[in-house]
């Protein structure tokens, strides 16, 4: 996949399936509304990178390890983390070694609230709507370019809320709606989509 918006009728039903997969799976570390950050994250990825989940004991410090150990080895690759509530102690000190040491790791904020981690200001940050999979996907293609380049870590605020506290957005949804608007998915193909996912999860639990 490019860095270009996947406007395609099979990327879109490519990623549409992929957040199915996630919502109705067991992953917990993807919460519901954020399922549009982890599908787009990782179709941006290339074969060398890594992605830290959000509820990783001690998150960023690992991915500045990682990414210390990429340089190390003269590897192109990035580390992705995930920032959450429960990973942000000592997250200014993680960020500022990353910035001081121009690590390839990208820093992704996905919440519910307009604030960003402790100590964001110290990197090149971009606010994202987090509940757009295609928005994320094309965010993270142009973040991991710069990084992968040597330019220092970035930090990527995927917006996952809605206006009414407590609510989100859905990522499912959305993509769907789009889809539909242009002729991309009607029903049928939607019912389909769904039962196939659900003879996926079912045959995987059967193993």
């Amino acid at each position: 996949m490019t860095g270009r918006h996947p406007a395609t009728a099979a990327q879109r039903t490519e990623l549409l399936h992929r957040m199915l997969l996630l919502r109705r799976g067991e992953e917990h570390d993807v919460q519901p509304g954020e399922e549009a950050v982890a599908v787009g994250l990782r179709c941006a990825l290339g074969p060398s990178d890594t992605l830290v989940p959000a509820h990783r004991p001690g998150g960023p410090a690992l991915a500045v390890d990682l990414a210390a150990e990429d340089v190390l080895r003269h590897r192109p690759a990035v580390t992705v983390c995930l920032v959450c509530e429960d990973t942000t102690a000592g997250l200014t000190g993680t960020l500022g070694q990353a910035v001081e040491e121009r690590l390839p790791v990208l820093f992704c904020c996905a919440d519910r609230y307009e604030a960003q981690p402790a100590g964001a200001d110290r990197l090149p940050t971009e606010t994202v709507d987090g509940a757009d999979v295609e928005a994320v996907t094309l965010a993270a293609h142009a973040a991991l370019h710069p990084v992968r380049a040597g330019a220092g870590p970035r930090l990527i605020h995927f917006r996952t809320y809605a206006d009414e506290p407590g609510q989100v957005h859905d990522p499912i949804r959305i993509l769907a709606d789009r889809m539909r608007t242009d002729h991309q998915l009607d029903e049928n193909a939607l019912t389909a989509l769904e039962k196939h996912v659900t003879a996926e999860l079912r045959a995987a639990a059967a193993v």
